[in-house]
């Protein structure tokens, strides 16, 4: 039974293989062919030390095999005498041959993997940024970064360990003919041994590769779960100051985490250990028999033994080499696996590019019958109806998990009406391009975004094309280039990692800024004040109050403050749009939301 499932491991890995680097099919017929021609040079000056111990025993049986024969005849062809000195001469130029071209094949190696390595974390990464916004929030933290910095290299590895086991066996394939040359008979019983050794050895196999695809999972799994509590660290220490049950739990989770990552690796040594070690206690004990059965023979050779023992010595080498190459390729596989998976994911969920107009926004941007749901048959909206015209401040409101958030990723176009369609001055959003939609959109979210860089390269944010006048204006428009201009290193400030060396409200303004360095047509703010006390609340009104009249403001908020200078307000209940109107008059309706909510927060 464990037989039949790694044959189908090794199938399984024939159609894995060609798939992850069938572009480097011509460098691996390469480093074959380099490794068949040094195997070919060594295996000649083996085979040439016959004549030469048969010159130093003075025993005249030393040249009877074809190989030495044609070394022979080599000599006499080019008119040298086949004495020690030309033989020494001719074995040592093999020997140095080979050596160059080993260097050369080693060279190709690391050159193919790592353009692999580089290639693939480039493609992966890209494909992860092109993926559809409901496939990346179903991603967990960390494992991107799992694929990309272990599962690719390990990836590299499988390669580094195929076109070393292709090298390894065209060797193999030259030493069993030059030993078959010399003597057949202890050629073939050697390699006899050797299957059943491989034979008896097989069900290991299979266990090394069970071991390393559940060593994968759990590498996976801590780096979630380590990534998941350094991003909830300071959770984590307020609610450890109250006890140590909590810190306990996750320091016990963390534990049999790496625990069991610890087992995986002893077994998976363990194992490859004992299958590597047991073939050289076996070829010294052949070899041992081999000699003790020879040397009373009437036609006993000892230069000819000496080479057939070194030759089965090198067979034996070379085949506990493609065994430990197997053990270590079943180790590494899952990782190639993982690859190819999460490859499949991110190119079956790839956002589609649609729409060849331009971008023009002079009227309205209107919500026609619009329905969305995450899983089929829950709708989160249905018949959405609503316009938001070109110059006005509209704030979107209503009660938790109404789908405010749905409705600024439809307008963002990270999600697709199931139902009914987005317009732009009566043109449908599936008909504009989508890199023109999102350029001319700015979105600024509760969830800040900072890198560990200067002022100036956040507000860029990777747009070589502004000027450092359009930074500064960017800044000055978000209300934040008076506290810039206070630092010593000023727009050259590195604000530490997420912005730590910065106040809350001072992050959400540099991250505005950023926004509006892009000149939106269209800007969303979603929950933007949430997270701010009521000085950073106010400096952020004071921005949006400047913004006024120039741009297409949409505000979603919970803090009816930041609401109360829209032009209109929409109430979002039940998927729908249950009331519309300016604050003052919503607040006049004594029986609408705004009204309810308004007055219990005023008491």
């Amino acid at each position: 039974m464990a037989a039949k499932i790694i044959d189908k491991r090794v199938a399984s890995f024939l159609q894995l293989f060609p798939r992850a680097f069938r572009e480097y099919r011509k460098q691996l017929i390469v480093l074959v062919v380099l490794g068949f021609v040094a195997a070919v040079f060594e295996g000649i000056g083996v085979n040439a030390l016959i004549p030469l111990f048969s010159f130093a025993f003075e025993d005249n049986t030393g040249t009877t095999d074809a190989i030495s024969k044609f070394i022979e005849q080599i000599f006499s062809a080019v008119g040298l005498t086949f004495s020690v000195r030309y033989l020494l001469i001719f074995i040592a130029a093999l020997f140095i041959i080979r050596a160059f071209l080993a260097v050369g094949v080693e060279y190709i190696k690391i050159k193919i993997i790592s353009d692999y390595e580089a290639r693939t974390r480039s493609m992966l990464f890209k494909k992860m940024l092109n993926s559809s916004w409901p496939h990346l929030i179903k991603q967990k933290l960390g494992y991107l970064e799992t694929i990309l910095m272990v599962d690719v290299p390990a990836s590299g590895t499988v390669l580094n360990i195929v076109s070393s086991m292709l090298i390894l066996g065209v060797s193999l394939v030259v030493y069993v003919g030059v030993a078959l040359n010399i003597d057949p008979i202890i050629t073939l019983l050697s390699l006899l041994i050797g299957l059943v050794v491989a034979f008896i050895f097989k069900p290991f196999l299979f266990k090394i590769k069970v071991l390393a695809r559940e060593r994968t999972d759990v590498n996976k799994t801590i780096a979630h779960f380590v990534g998941e509590n350094i991003l909830g660290m300071k959770t984590i220490k307020s609610t450890m100051a109250q006890g140590d049950e909590v810190g306990q739990a996750i320091v016990g989770r963390a534990e049999n985490l790496f625990e069991r990552l610890k087992a995986l690796a002893i077994e998976a040594t363990v194992r490859k250990n004992i299958t590597s070690s047991a073939l050289q206690p076996i070829a010294v004990i052949f070899i041992v028999l081999l000699f003790a059965s020879s040397y009373r023979q009437p036609n006993f050779n000892l230069a000819a033994l000496i080479v057939i023992v070194y030759l089965v010595q090198k067979i034996f080498v070379y085949g506990q080499s493609l065994q430990k190459s197997l053990n270590n390729l079943f180790d590494v596989l899952p990782h190639l696996q993982a690859i190819l998976t999460y490859n499949d994911a991110a190119a079956s969920h790839q956002e589609r590019v649609v729409g060849t107009k331009e971008f023009v926004f002079k009227k309205q941007l209107q919500f026609s019958g619009v329905g969305f749901g995450y899983v089929a048959n829950q709708s989160v909206l249905h018949n959405l109806n609503f316009e938001i015209n070109h110059g006005e401040m509209v704030g979107i409101i209503g009660p938790s998990g109404v789908g405010k958030t749905t409705v600024v990723d439809l307008m963002l176009r990270l999600l697709t009406p199931t139902s009914g369609q987005l317009l732009v001055d009566d043109v449908p959003a599936t008909e504009i391009r989508l890199d023109q939609w999102r350029s001319k959109i700015g979105y600024v979210s509760q969830d800040i975004f900072l890198m560990n860089e200067t002022i100036k390269n956040n507000i860029r944010f990777y747009n070589q094309n502004l000027t450092e006048q359009e930074i500064v204006t960017a800044a000055q428009m978000a209300n934040i280039d008076g506290f810039i201009q206070t630092l010593p290193e000023k727009y050259e400030t590195v604000i530490g990692e997420r912005g730590i060396m910065l106040s809350a409200g001072q992050r959400q303004r540099i991250v505005i800024a950023r926004i509006l360095a892009r000149k939106p047509e269209l800007l969303i703010l979603d929950e933007a004040t949430s997270a701010l006390d009521n000085e950073s609340e106010a400096q952020i009104q004071q921005v949006i109050k400047r913004l006024k009249g120039t741009i297409t403001v949409v505000v979603i908020a919970h803090r009816l403050s930041t609401v109360m200078d829209a032009d209109r307000l929409l109430v979002l209940e039940k998927g729908g749009i249950t009331e519309q109107g300016s604050p003052q008059d919503l607040i006049k309706n004594k029986q609408s939301y705004f009204s309810k909510v308004y007055n219990i927060r005023e008491t």
